[in-house]
């Protein structure tokens, strides 16, 4: 089994934090997190799982309480398809956090 982990940064307040582990080119556990500098404080904007058994993702928003989504397709496909997901978006997904009512 191989456990990996790093952060990449996607802008100088936005950052993303991907951690997998794989056994025999298959992902058992991943979370993709994507967060963002608000004022002085890093605060998570968006993470994608599966630390609950099955691919899901949390939308969080600063004044909205959080949003949970189950995925569909298993768990490697979930897991590339949430990276790409983030960086295509990650500045909507942050204006959806910021400003949506």
């Amino acid at each position: 089994m191989q456990t990996k982990e790093y952060t990449q940064l996607l802008t100088d307040k936005d950052k993303l934090r991907i951690s997998f582990t794989k056994d025999k080119g298959k992902i058992l556990k991943f979370v993709v997190q994507y967060y963002s500098l608000t004022g002085s404080r890093w605060r998570t904007i968006m993470r994608i799982d599966n630390y609950h058994g099955f691919p899901h993702r949390h939308v969080y928003h600063l004044r909205k309480k959080e949003l949970k989504v189950i995925l569909s397709g298993d768990t490697n496909t979930a897991f590339t398809e949430s990276k790409a997901y983030i960086l295509k978006n990650f500045r909507r997904i942050k204006e959806n956090y910021l400003f949506s009512k």
